[in-house]
């Protein structure tokens, strides 16, 4: 720990990466969201760069709410749509990529990180090829600048995504990935 402590005084890339695991593996999902994140530090740019795996569309629960049922002493699900399925898995694709880009940056109290590149998607099977593949929904870079602005606690992330400039997949549920090129621009 002695050394951990160390290496962040001096901003080591080793350290820098071993912390964030810390604080990306204390995050606490439901237990049917599997959440795995990477990330790389370039020290010369103060830049993290990050891949976050979100489950695939399957993972989404297709219960809308639950109905008792007096007469038969019974509780049953009823199902959802399935907008409403698409719609909560966009949600969810949304929320982690904020969640991550705001867990990084609020635990970096010593400021090493001045900007974030992420890049969320799944790993599914490819009905193409039969073969594993990853599907990116959402490539965004962020300064700390920039995200220390915002008022999460008011804000809609695919909303907040996009003023950061973020590619975003217009379908994550059908597994319509985005092209991840160019996210950066001048501000």
């Amino acid at each position: 720990m002695d050394q951990l402590i160390a290496g962040l005084g001096y901003g080591t890339v080793d350290a820098v990466q071993e912390y964030v695991s810390i604080v990306l593996a204390n995050s606490t999902y439901p237990e049917w969201l599997e959440i795995t994140h990477s990330a790389r530090f370039d020290p010369a740019e103060a830049e993290l760069t990050m891949r976050v795996l979100v489950p695939g569309p399957g993972v989404v629960p297709t219960s809308k709410h639950y109905k008792y049922t007096k007469a038969t002493d019974e509780i049953t699900p009823v199902a959802a749509t399935q907008k409403d399925t698409k719609e909560r898995y966009t949600a969810l694709v949304h929320n982690v990529a904020l969640r991550s880009l705001h867990e990084v940056f609020e635990a970096d109290r010593r400021t090493l990180i001045k900007t974030i590149a992420l890049e969320l998607g799944t790993q599914t099977i490819s009905p193409a090829t039969g073969q594993p593949t990853y599907v990116p929904f959402v490539a965004v870079a962020a300064s700390r600048e920039e995200f220390d602005k915002l008022d999460l606690s008011g804000v809609v992330p695919a909303a907040t995504l996009e003023h950061l400039g973020a590619a975003i997949s217009k379908n994550p549920h059908g597994l319509l990935p985005v092209v991840a090129g160019g996210v950066r621009r001048a501000r």
